[in-house]
């Protein structure tokens, strides 16, 4: 039974991820996400129903448009099938509950969003305000933040607080040290949409790990002279990153006590 359901939940992934890649392509176009159906971007084709399966169109096609023969992009697989595997593995951690069908609606949205930051270097704000929304009114039922209501609700405010507050609070010493902004809008209003998931606990790590990847990610594509020393990086998909990371590690305090437990017996040792 478990595994005819972790088959359900990976085939309902694969559908969002579909509906993911219609997003991502549509929404900064600003087009409509539903009317004309799919078509190919390069000749405009209609895309027949058996075509458009997530994954087994790519493979039937062989990677290449029916109408034109022009290659489809792999991003559009691998978006079905990251989320796929993100729905398996929430499944996995918090099985059949609220939390599970939220965060499924956090990594779909994560995942949208960061395909747009990538090409257009934006932020729907459609998404963000959609997940502050939808996580203070989950919040009442998502036991990851609290044992009940009233601590649910709190964590869920406290959450939208600590992600768009710390973001605002960088962007503004940021734009006083640079003297140009250094933090966009639409990242402070994404990790306050997190923020009211996640609670402010997570938060918090997941924008110290988005931080940690953008400096490392950085410092190879400036070596590599992929981009210039002082060239626009999109922040969107590490904030992603770190955003999806917290939903399957440990909470922040068992990790920041591990390490203090870790280091205060090296310290022991060498003392």
């Amino acid at each position: 039974m478990e595994i005819g359901i972790l088959i359900l939940i990976f085939i309902l992934g694969l559908c969002f991820g579909s509906f993911a890649n219609v997003c991502i392509y549509r929404i900064p176009r600003n087009l409509n996400i539903t009317n004309p159906p799919s078509y190919c971007v390069s000749c405009k084709s209609p895309v027949k129903w058996r075509d458009n399966l997530p994954i087994i169109g790519y493979l039937l096609l062989l990677g290449r448009c029916r109408g034109c023969g022009k290659a489809i992009s792999p991003i559009y697989p691998i978006v079905e099938i990251s989320c796929a595997l993100l729905f398996c593995l929430l499944y996995v951690f918090y099985g059949l509950s609220v939390p599970f069908f939220l965060f499924c609606i956090l990594a779909f949205a994560l995942i949208v969003i960061s395909g747009i930051d990538l090409e257009f270097q934006i932020i729907p704000d459609t998404f963000s305000l959609g997940l502050i929304a939808a996580g203070l009114v989950f919040s009442v039922f998502n036991y990851t933040l609290g044992v009940n209501v009233g601590e649910r609700l709190l964590g869920s405010a406290f959450g939208i607080i600590a992600g768009g507050g710390f973001l605002l609070g960088m962007g503004v010493v940021g734009k006083i040290i640079f003297k140009k902004d250094a933090m966009g809008g639409g990242d402070i209003k994404l990790m306050a949409g997190v923020g009211a998931c996640i609670g402010f606990e997570r938060v918090l790590a997941a924008m110290f790990i988005a931080s940690l990847l953008a400096s490392v990610v950085g410092i190879f594509l400036i070596i590599g002279k992929k981009v210039e020393h002082k060239g626009y990086i999109p922040f969107g998909p590490y904030l992603a990153a770190g955003s999806l990371a917290t939903l399957f590690l440990p909470s922040p305090w068992i990790m920041l006590n591990f390490f203090v437990d870790k280091v205060e017996a090296a310290f022991l040792f060498i003392v």
